[in-house]
C-alpha cells in the first residue's frame, strides 16, 4: 500500500491536482463581486507559478496574502482593461447591426485584431503583476509586448479558458465535472508556460520573438516587456 502513503508520487500528484481545483473555486468566488476580480487572478497566478517551480506554498494562505497585497493596483488594472474590453463590445455589437458594405468589412477585421490583442493583454497582465513589480503603465505595456511575442502562446490560453465552458455548454449534466477538470489542467499547462517565459525575462537569455509576421525593425528584446524590473521580494510577489 505504498503508493497510497503521504509521500508517494500517486498521493503527491492527486495534492497538487487538488491545490490547483482549490485555486480555481476561490478565485472563481472572489470574481464574482466583478470589482476584485483582477485581484483574485493575480492571486490564482502568483500561487500556480509557486506550484510549478516546484514550491509548496499553503494554498489558501499564500491566496490571501496576495489578494491582500495586490489588491489596489489589481483592481485599477482590472477596471481598465474592463473598460477596454466594454468599449469593443460596443463597437461589435454596432458593426453586427449595422450593413455598410467592405467598409465595415475592413472595419471588422481590425477591430478583431485589437479585440485579440485586448484579451491576450487581460489574461496576461495579471501574472505578470504576480511575479514583478510594475507600475500600472509598465504593466500594461509589458502584458501588450508579451502578448504580440507569443501570440501563438496567448491564442492558446485564450483558447484553454474558454474550453471548458464551451465544453460544458453542450454537456450541461456534466458541467462540474468538465469545469473542474479542465480548469485544472488549463491553469497548470498555462502557469507552466509564464514561468518558463518568465524565467527568460529574468534572466536575460530571450530567444527570436515567435511571431514571423514582426518586422525585423520592430524586434524587442522581451527584457523589455518587464523595464529591467527586479523580480519581486517574496514577501509582496511570487
Amino acid at each position: 500500500m505504498g503508493f497510497l502513503s503521504y509521500d508517494s508520487e500517486v498521493m503527491q500528484s492527486i495534492s497538487r491536482a487538488a491545490d490547483y481545483v482549490i485555486l480555481n473555486v476561490l478565485c472563481l468566488l472572489f470574481c464574482m463581486p466583478i470589482v476584485t476580480a483582477g485581484a483574485a487572478l493575480t492571486a490564482k497566478y502568483y500561487v500556480s507559478m509557486k506550484l510549478v517551480r516546484g514550491e509548496e506554498p499553503a494554498v489558501c494562505k499564500a491566496f490571501f496574502k496576495s489578494f491582500k497585497e495586490n489588491f489596489k493596483q489589481a483592481t485599477i488594472l482590472w477596471i481598465i482593461m474592463l473598460l477596454v474590453l466594454v468599449l469593443l463590445g460596443l463597437d461589435w455589437f454596432l458593426t453586427v447591426t449595422s450593413d455598410q458594405g467592405i467598409t465595415w468589412t475592413v472595419f471588422q477585421i481590425l477591430l478583431l485584431v485589437m479585440t485579440v490583442l485586448a484579451l491576450m493583454s487581460t489574461v496576461c497582465v495579471f501574472p505578470l503583476l504576480a511575479r514583478f513589480h510594475l507600475t500600472n503603465v509598465q504593466a500594461v505595456r509589458s502584458a501588450v509586448l508579451f502578448s504580440v511575442l507569443h501570440l501563438p502562446q496567448m491564442l492558446l490560453v485564450l483558447l484553454s479558458i474558454a474550453l471548458p465552458y464551451y465544453i460544458g455548454y453542450h454537456y450541461m449534466e456534466w458541467f462540474l465535472l468538465i469545469w473542474v477538470i479542465c480548469t485544472g489542467v488549463s491553469l497548470y499547462l498555462v502557469s507552466k508556460m509564464y514561468v518558463k517565459a518568465f524565467a527568460k525575462l529574468e534572466t536575460g537569455k530571450e530567444g527570436a520573438p515567435e511571431t514571423e509576421s514582426m518586422e525585423e525593425s520592430e524586434s524587442i528584446e522581451e527584457t523589455d516587456v518587464v523595464s529591467e524590473e527586479e523580480p519581486a521580494e517574496e514577501n509582496a510577489h511570487a
